[in-house]
């Protein structure tokens, strides 16, 4: 019964390096995901202001 648990266990991914390089790259890329939307935030912001300074300085 414990050897049955024990393979149970050992075939996640967490235990193989390849299932572990997965789901770190997973992550990365969720986090990559929300900087560059982010940073598309900040170009929009930044293009308002640049507009705003535009029309009170012509």
């Amino acid at each position: 019964m414990f050897v049955l648990l024990f393979v149970v266990f050992s075939c996640a991914k967490e235990s193989s390096p390849e299932g572990r390089s997965k789901i770190r790259d997973n992550h990365l890329q969720v986090q990559l995901d929300s900087l560059k939307s982010q940073n598309a935030a900040l170009r929009k912001e930044i293009d308002w202001i640049k507009n705003e300074l535009s029309v009170m300085n012509p």
